[in-house]
């Protein structure tokens, strides 16, 4: 049985184009990893929610986040599933309250729903999603999602959103849902986040592999319960790499 850890520990998958050495992430590269991060005592797998991503000046392709995690769903076991975060402004949002419960049941009561008001990127014009408002938006999805997902029902009719009379049926095996993760900043989010949310997202400095084991150490005294990591490179290799840093939080010595 494996010792308590002081705060845990997830990563990011690498769903982007080029995520792997440079090339294209396909699903079987993503179930090894998966399947090898579950067995070597990673606490959680993140899943990115773009269509597009933008990242140092280059716009990448990269794979749907729904229909990866409930592909995860169903070939993982243990570790949490988190949206790291799902765009209210890319589905309606009684429909992804409904998706959420639904791979909430097929893994087992494994998902945090992680959510976000999304970016001015070019996702959102080349596949016609409404951008202005942002906030806004993400705050009535909110007055949708959350009580469809707590309580199982909701009539809101909102000057963005409508979902009148609507229900989640059936429900997943938490009568109260998944948890909510909020990741975003500036006061109006951290408000939403305080009002709705059971957790918080907040980024944090890169750093060298020689620093990481101190970083936990920093963070684990601080009191933060769970990191995500994006690994360098993001690959079987960096997973076993990482695994000694997992011995030593095992332990007690990091």
């Amino acid at each position: 049985m494996r010792a308590i850890r002081p705060l845990k520990v997830g990563i990011n998958l690498p769903t982007p184009e080029g995520g792997i050495a440079g090339k294209t992430t396909r699903w079987a590269d993503l179930f090894a990893i998966a399947s090898r991060a579950e067995a070597l005592g990673f606490d959680s797998l993140w899943v990115p929610d773009h269509l597009l991503l933008t990242w140092q000046e280059k716009t990448r392709g990269i794979w749907e986040c729904w229909s990866g995690l409930s592909a995860l769903a169903a070939v993982t076991h243990r570790v949490e599933l988190r949206s790291l975060v799902a765009c209210t402004a890319f589905r309606s949002p009684a429909l992804l309250a409904k998706m959420a419960d639904t791979i909430d049941e097929i893994s087992g009561g494994r998902l945090i729903l992680g959510l976000g008001a999304g970016w001015n990127g070019p996702e959102s014009q080349v596949f016609d999603m409404k951008s202005d408002h942002r906030v806004d938006r993400f705050e009535e999805a909110l007055q949708i999602i959350v009580p469809l997902l707590r309580t199982g029902r909701v009539d809101f009719a909102g000057k963005y959103y409508q979902a009148r009379d609507c229900e989640l049926r059936p429900r997943g095996p938490r009568p109260g849902g998944p948890p909510i993760l909020i990741g975003d900043k500036g006061p109006r989010m951290l408000r939403l986040a305080a009002t709705h949310a059971d957790l918080w997202n907040a980024e944090g400095p890169m750093r060298r592999p020689e620093e990481v084991a101190e970083m936990l150490r920093g963070y684990a005294r601080e009191g933060l319960s769970h990191i995500q990591l994006w690994l360098s490179p993001s690959t079987l290799a960096g997973l076993e790499w990482f695994k000694e840093v997992l011995d030593q939080l095992d332990h007690g010595e990091a």
